[in-house]
C-alpha cells in the first residue's frame, strides 16, 4: 500500500527494537516513540495508518493518546499493549474502537497474525489517483503528493471524501454544505463559507505541490468537483511501493 506506516511507542528499549524489527518486515515506513507526547506528535505529523501503543508510557499514558487520536479520526487502526494487570484499565476504553489489544509479554507470532489480519483490511479499501502524483485515501481521509501527506483540517477532509467518492460529477452548493455542515442549519452566510473553504484548499494544494491546475474546479451553474484534467481512478488491491506501479482505471 502506498501509505504502509506504522506507529509504534514503548519506552522499554529492548522491547521496543524487538518489535520494531518485525514490524519493519511487514510495514513500508515504521516510527517510534517512547513517551505519549512524542507519539501525538509523529501522529500528526506523519498521519500512520496503524498505531500500536503500550498503556503505561511516560508524559501521556496509551489510552489518552489513542483518545485523542480518536476526537479527530475514526479510520487509523490503533492496538494496545497491555500487562495482564492492566487489563481493568481497557474498561476505559470501550468506546476508542480498537482493532485489538495483545498481552505483554509479546508473543510475536500473535503480533504478526495482528499485523497481518490489519494490513488485510487495509489492501481492500478504494484509492482514488489523480494525476500521477495524487492519492486520496477514502479510508483515512488522507490526500497524499508523491507519498507526503497534505495536512487537511476535518471540513477540507469532509470536502474531498465527497467529491473523491465521486470524481465526475458536479456537486451543487447545497449538496456539498448540507454533508461538509451537517450538524448546523445553513444560512445566507454558508455560500460564502464554502468559496472560503475551496480557495483554502486549492491554494494549499497547489502550494504544497507545486501545480499549476486548481484541484477543485467550478462549473458554471453545475457547482464544483474535482479537476477532471487530473483524474485516475484505481482500486488498491495489493501492498502498493509507489503511486506508479498503481493501475489507472480510466
Amino acid at each position: 500500500m502506498l501509505n504502509n506506516t506504522l506507529l509504534y511507542v514503548e519506552d522499554d528499549q529492548v522491547t521496543r527494537d524487538s518489535c520494531t524489527t518485525i514490524f519493519k518486515t511487514l510495514f513500508r515506513h515504521v516510527y517510534t516513540a517512547a513517551d505519549g507526547k512524542k507519539a501525538l506528535e509523529l501522529y500528526y505529523e506523519k498521519r500512520p495508518l496503524v498505531v500500536v501503543l503500550d498503556i503505561v508510557i511516560p508524559s501521556i499514558n496509551g489510552l489518552e493518546v489513542a483518545r485523542r487520536i480518536r476526537e479527530s479520526d475514526l479510520h487509523t487502526h490503533i492496538v494496545i499493549l497491555t500487562a495482564f494487570s492492566q487489563q481493568e484499565q481497557l474498561l476505559k476504553a470501550v468506546n476508542l474502537k480498537l482493532d485489538a489489544y495483545l498481552l505483554k509479554p509479546i508473543d510475536k507470532a500473535h503480533l504478526i497474525k495482528t499485523m497481518q489480519e490489519i494490513i488485510s483490511q487495509l489492501n481492500t479499501h478504494a484509492c482514488v489517483m489523480i494525476g500521477k502524483d495524487f492519492l486520496w485515501d477514502t479510508n483515512t481521509q488522507q490526500l497524499f503528493h508523491k507519498d507526503e501527506p497534505i495536512k487537511l483540517t476535518k471540513k477540507e477532509r469532509l470536502l474531498l471524501d465527497l467529491l473523491g467518492h465521486n470524481p465526475k460529477k458536479y456537486f451543487s452548493h447545497d449538496e456539498i454544505i448540507l454533508y461538509v455542515w451537517p450538524d448546523e442549519i445553513p444560512d445566507e452566510t454558508y455560500d460564502k463559507k464554502l468559496t472560503q473553504l475551496i480557495y483554502r484548499i486549492n491554494t494549499k494544494i497547489v502550494n504544497f505541490a507545486d501545480m499549476e491546475h486548481q484541484f477543485i474546479e467550478n462549473g458554471y451553474a453545475q457547482g464544483y468537483r474535482i479537476n477532471q484534467e487530473l483524474f485516475t481512478v484505481s482500486k488498491v488491491l495489493d501492498q502498493l511501493p509507489s503511486l506508479s506501479s498503481i493501475t489507472s482505471t480510466f
